[in-house]
């Protein structure tokens, strides 16, 4: 069967696995797998096969990027500590 991510034509069997579909990406987009999230519709593919996760011939599928965001709490929690502080003064300035 044909599917299409993200406007780029792949060809696989529909017993072919999640992981496998991925590694075909990165050879392709040269995108680690790590990174790669596949999204049909509402849904995110996890493991198992494409048919399990309800993919069919013709379908779009989108890949997002996995970003880890968010800071470390030792930044974190600074950075939220003087933004206490400096609040706390332009509430007293303003009295």
């Amino acid at each position: 069967m044909q599917i299409l991510i993200n406007e780029t034509a792949y060809t696989v069997e529909a017993d072919a696995s999640v992981e496998s579909l991925k590694l075909m990406i990165e050879n392709k987009e040269f995108v680690p797998t790590a990174m790669i999230r596949l999204v049909n519709g509402a849904t995110e593919l996890e493991g198992g096969s494409l048919a399990a996760n309800g993919v069919e011939s013709e379908d779009m599928i989108t890949m997002m990027l996995e970003v880890q965001g968010g800071m470390r709490k030792k930044w974190k929690k600074k950075r939220m500590r003087r933004l206490r502080r400096k609040r706390r003064k332009m509430r007293q300035r303003a009295r």
